[in-house]
C-alpha cells in the first residue's frame, strides 16, 4: 500500500468521524471494504484513539441517548447494543450512570402511541399495547405501570 493510499484511508477515517461517532469495529469494517491491510486498519485506528477521536465510552452513551430519545427499554437497548458490539459491561456501567426512569420511560411510550385511548384499555386494547411495550424493551412489571392510570 503506497502513501497516497494511506493518505485517502486517513482522509477518509477523518471525514467519516468528522460526520459522526464511530465505534473501532464500525470503522474497521468500513475501512476493510476500502481493502485496507490489517496492520493499516489496526495503527490508524490506534492514532484515531491516541488523538481522542474514537473513544467507545463516548460512543456508547451516545448510542443510549439516541435510544432513549426513541423510547425505547433496556432489553431493545441490550439487544441492539449487542448487534453493534458494544461491550456488555460498558454498556451496563453508562446506563446505571445515566440513572434511567425506566418506568417513566414506558408511560412517556405508551402515551405516545396510545394517547388516544381515554377510558381503561379492553383485553383486545391491552394485548396490542403489552405486544407494543414488549417490542420497544420493556419488562412486564413497567409495562404495567406504564397503562395504570396516573394517581
Amino acid at each position: 500500500m503506497d502513501d497516497q493510499a494511506k493518505q485517502k484511508l486517513k482522509n477518509y477515517v477523518l471525514w467519516l468521524l468528522s460526520r459522526q461517532e464511530y465505534s473501532r469495529r464500525d470503522l474497521t469494517f468500513k475501512l476493510q471494504k476500502k481493502d485496507a491491510s490489517p496492520e493499516y486498519i489496526e495503527s490508524l485506528l490506534d492514532w484515531c484513539e491516541s488523538l481522542n477521536y474514537i473513544d467507545e465510552t463516548r460512543y456508547c452513551e451516545g448510542f443510549i441517548r439516541r435510544h432513549l430519545a426513541k423510547n425505547h427499554g433496556y432489553a431493545r437497548i441490550k439487544s441492539e447494543a449487542g448487534a453493534k458490539g458494544i461491550d456488555k459491561t460498558l454498556l451496563a456501567f453508562q446506563i446505571d450512570e445515566l440513572e434511567i426512569d425506566w418506568y417513566q420511560l414506558a408511560r412517556t411510550a405508551y402515551i405516545k402511541k396510545f394517547s388516544n385511548i381515554t377510558d381503561t384499555p379492553d383485553y383486545k386494547q391491552k394485548a396490542k399495547i403489552v405486544r407494543y411495550l414488549m417490542y420497544r424493551g420493556f419488562n412486564y412489571e413497567q409495562i404495567e405501570f406504564a397503562i395504570s392510570p396516573d394517581e
